[in-house]
C-alpha cells in the first residue's frame, strides 16, 4: 500500500492554490487574523526594544500580509465560484455533453467538494494520471475517482482497471463517472464491491442536491425539446412505475425527425423495465390551428 501511495505522488497537485481550495473560509480568516495579531505584537516588541517605532514592521507588515494571503485566497475562491457556476449551468444532458473532458472532471471534483469531501486533484498535464482523475476523502477514508466523458457506455474493462488501482493502493473504494452510462457487465462487476458507478442522469440528480437551481421550466430545456412541449409536459401528472413504484419519465423514440412513439419508462431503467402507455399526445399550436381552420362546420 505504501508503494502505491508513492506512485500517486507523481501526479497529485500539491500547489498552494490547490491546497487553499480545500481550506474553509472560516479557517483561512482565522489564520489571517491570528497572523496579523502576532505581527502587531511582534512589531510592538521590536519598537520597545529599539526605543522607536518601526513603521515597516508595525504599519506595512500587516498590509502586505493581508494583500498576499488575501490574493491567494481570492484566486482559489474564484476558481471554485467558476466551477460552481458551470455546475449550476450543466442542468441538462445536452449541457453536460457540451463540456470538455477536463471540464467534466473539474465539475466532478467540485460536486464532491460540495458534498463535504476533501478533494485532491491531478493537475499535471505533462504526466499520466495513472487511471485516477482525483481523490476524495472523508472520515479518514479515501476513494479514487475516474471520469469517462465518453459518447459510448463504459465497459467492464474500465471498471476492472479502476478496481485494480483501488486494490493496489489500499483505498477504501472507487467512483467511476461515465456520462453515457455503463454496460450490464460493468454494473454487474461493480455491484458486489465498494465501487460506485455514476452515469449522466445520476450526476445531474446529485448536482441538483447541492446546487441551487433557479426556477424555470422551458428556459432550461434541451434544444431538441420545444418550448410548447416542455410546458405541456409540466402540466402532466407523472405516474409511478407498476413494477417498483418509482417516478416515471417520458421515453421518446425518434425516426429521423419524426417521433415514432412515446411511453412512460421507469426512472431506474435498465435495473427496472416497467413501462406505462403515454396517453397525453402533444399537438403543436400551429397544427391545432390548421386543423381548426380545415375542420368542417
Amino acid at each position: 500500500m505504501g508503494r502505491g501511495r508513492d506512485l500517486r505522488r507523481r501526479y497529485r497537485d500539491d500547489s498552494t492554490l490547490a491546497t487553499l481550495m480545500e481550506v474553509p473560509r472560516w479557517f483561512f480568516f482565522g489564520v489571517l487574523v491570528f497572523s496579523m495579531i502576532f505581527l502587531l505584537v511582534f512589531g510592538a516588541a521590536i519598537d520597545i526594544v529599539l526605543g522607536r517605532p518601526n513603521l515597516v514592521v508595525t504599519g506595512l507588515g500587516p498590509v502586505l500580509l493581508v494583500v498576499f494571503f488575501g490574493g491567494l485566497f481570492w484566486l482559489s475562491y474564484r476558481e471554485r465560484l467558476l466551477r460552481q457556476r458551470r455546475l449550476a449551468q450543466a442542468s441538462t444532458a445536452h449541457r453536460l455533453w457540451a463540456l470538455m473532458p477536463d471540464e467534466m472532471a473539474d465539475l466532478g471534483a467540485e460536486l464532491f467538494r460540495l458534498q463535504g469531501y476533501v478533494v485532491t486533484e491531478n493537475k499535471r498535464p505533462d504526466l499520466a494520471d495513472g487511471g485516477v482523475d482525483f481523490e476524495i476523502a472523508k472520515h479518514s477514508k479515501t476513494w479514487l475517482v475516474q471520469v469517462k466523458h465518453w459518447r459510448q457506455e463504459v465497459g467492464v474493462r474500465e471498471v476492472r482497471e479502476l478496481w485494480g488501482i483501488v486494490a493496489s493502493e489500499g483505498a477504501a473504494g472507487g467512483v467511476l463517472i461515465g456520462t453515457s452510462g455503463f454496460t450490464a457487465q460493468g454494473r454487474e462487476f461493480a455491484a458486489s464491491k465498494d465501487l460506485k458507478l455514476i452515469d449522466g442522469p445520476e450526476f445531474l440528480r446529485l448536482r441538483s442536491e447541492v446546487v441551487t437551481i433557479p426556477p424555470g421550466a422551458a428556459s432550461d430545456r434541451d434544444p431538441l425539446v420545444s418550448e410548447d412541449f416542455a410546458l405541456h409536459l409540466g402540466t402532466l401528472h407523472r405516474p409511478t412505475c407498476p413494477e417498483c413504484g418509482k417516478p416515471m419519465v417520458v421515453v421518446t423514440r425518434l425516426e429521423d425527425t419524426a417521433i415514432a412513439y412515446q411511453l412512460w419508462g421507469c426512472k431506474s431503467y435498465p435495473a427496472c423495465k416497467g413501462t406505462r402507455r403515454f396517453v397525453f399526445p402533444f399537438l403543436p399550436a400551429a397544427e391545432q390551428h390548421g386543423n381548426a381552420k380545415g375542420s368542417p362546420h
